[in-house]
């Protein structure tokens, strides 16, 4: 179903970690890719609930490209927390062509998207959308 939902789970108060903290995703299927857009706090807790629910609207509509606009992701990760993502993002996406993530410069370490293309996956993180779009229409 395209559109705005909530990804909840709990999580104890564990480094500083408030119970139900929540992602927000809006997904929309097109026809050349999909795109979606994260609204979160920079938790590495909240990635795999995220990336599992991406993975199940991409099966739902065959979607086979997808945009991850993460732009209104707050906050950072430690270089062990980019890792983690790499490895998660391939588990769930292994399924897709090409995975393009939108990110602001500052926050492009290349480590998630080195992790995920050594096992496989198509993933490059992109500053700007029409490059993104660029490269996954090509």
């Amino acid at each position: 179903m395209a559109g705005a939902s909530p990804v909840r789970h709990a999580w104890g108060r564990e480094r500083g970690i408030l119970a139900g903290v929540t992602a927000t995703l809006h997904y929309t299927h097109g026809p050349a890719f999909a795109a979606v857009e994260i609204t979160a706090l920079a938790f590495i807790e909240d990635v795999e609930p995220v990336l599992r629910d991406i993975a199940e609207r991409t099966r739902e509509y065959g979607d086979r490209r997808i945009l991850i606009n993460i732009n209104d992701v707050v906050g950072t990760f430690t270089a062990e927390e980019h890792q983690i993502i790499g490895a998660l993002t391939y588990r769930y996406l292994a399924h897709m062509e090409k995975v393009a993530t939108l990110a602001p410069p500052e926050k492009i370490t290349g480590v998630s998207a080195g992790v995920a293309r050594a096992k496989g996956l198509e993933l490059r993180a992109f500053p700007a959308l029409g490059d993104a779009v660029g490269w996954l229409v090509s």
